[in-house]
């Protein structure tokens, strides 16, 4: 015999009602209160939207941030003019300096020229080796300083990088959750399983619910019902059963593909799969880093929404447990609309449940 279900707000028993959105159970008269709740919990968020909106118009408390950069900024430029003045200075005097040795080296083969003449202790060799002298002094004036300007490794300017917690980005994952989730079930038809392409698997529960059959762990591709072309469309689902490690697939193809043609691989297909794998138009994707999908991480009972932004050309998959949001951009060239999607079980046993929109 089946366990009693009891209310969640009285404890009492009778006609209990299951909340598919919070998965609470609830009587006839505490089911109705509680979807009352929905609409003044929606105004309160909108109320929260305004007061940040308002904040982030008016707020200042970051002024702080941009003086630091701003004095930085000026403590490095007088460092550079200093340093560019003392340069200028070394130079002119590192030129003058040269140039006066070259002068006086000059003169003073003039000088003893003369005075070799004046004693008439001069010869032809003595006149081509001064005329040899007075070359090798003309090519070294009209040559370049032999000077280089090196880079100092251990300048005491060091630039500026931004380095933290990202506040500002966690609430803006935050935000794209509460998106989510307000903006569940908003398809106007409620998704089914519809077709089974390849394998061997169940679909019961009205259409809801696919569970692999196949011994051999040979993949199973089950199709959704409904054909996304337009708007927002997000369906949950519940992970009923997934073997470790985990093996199953979540992602859209384009309806124009045939049955046969179907794979994960192909290029009119985007999705997650298992070992961290996103397929997208044909390629595959592991660098967690990059992607930060991690499949070892889902669960069985896990509610995963898988939402298909048309009018943005996107797919989103959100586990929501693990609270992460993946996004691929589609090209709609290689994956054209309508998009359907496509659930692939590998493990035997395994299924997967779609959830009644709210």
């Amino acid at each position: 015999m089946p366990a009693k279900r009891y209310c969640i707000a009285c404890n009492k028993t009778g006609i209990i009602m299951l909340c598919d959105r919070c998965e609470q159970t609830y009587c006839d008269k505490h089911i109705a209160e509680h979807r009352q709740k929905l609409p003044n919990q929606l105004n309160e968020i909108m109320h929260e939207h305004e007061l940040i909106q308002d904040e982030l118009r008016q707020t200042t408390n970051n002024q702080s941030l941009f003086q630091t950069v701003d004095q930085w900024e000026n403590d490095s430029i007088v460092k550079i003019q200093t340093t560019a003045q003392t340069l200028r200075d070394e130079l002119r005097e590192m030129i003058t300096s040269s140039k006066q040795r070259l002068s006086t080296t000059c003169r003073d083969l003039v000088e003893n020229l003369r005075s070799n003449r004046d004693q008439g202790a001069f010869c032809q060799h003595d006149l081509a080796q001064t005329m040899r002298q007075l070359q090798q002094l003309k090519s070294k004036v009209s040559s370049r300083l032999s000077v280089q300007l090196v880079e100092d490794k251990q300048s005491t300017i060091r630039l500026l990088t931004l380095k933290g917690s990202d506040v500002r980005h966690e609430d803006h994952e935050k935000a794209k959750v509460i998106s989510i989730a307000k903006r569940k079930g908003t398809s106007e038809q409620q998704e089914h399983f519809s077709k089974i392409i390849t394998g061997s698997a169940s679909i019961t529960h009205g259409g809801l619910l696919v569970k692999q059959t196949n011994s051999n762990s040979s993949p199973t591709y089950i199709l959704g019902e409904q054909l996304y072309s337009k708007g927002r469309h997000t369906i949950r689902f519940r992970l009923e059963q997934c073997q470790t490690p985990y093996n199953i697939f979540l992602g859209g193809v384009s309806s124009k593909l045939t049955p046969d043609k179907i794979h994960y691989k192909s290029s009119s297909v985007a999705g997650w799969f298992h070992n961290n794998e996103v397929y997208h138009h044909g390629i595959c994707d592991t660098n967690v880093k990059m992607h930060r999908y991690e499949s070892s991480k889902l669960e069985t009972s896990d509610i995963v929404s898988l939402t298909f932004d048309c009018d943005q050309k996107l797919i989103e998959l959100y586990p929501e447990r693990t609270k992460k949001i993946h996004e691929l951009p589609i090209d709609t060239a290689k994956m054209p609309f309508p998009w359907q999607i496509l659930i692939i079980l590998s493990h035997e046993n395994d299924a997967v449940k779609i959830l009644y929109n709210a």
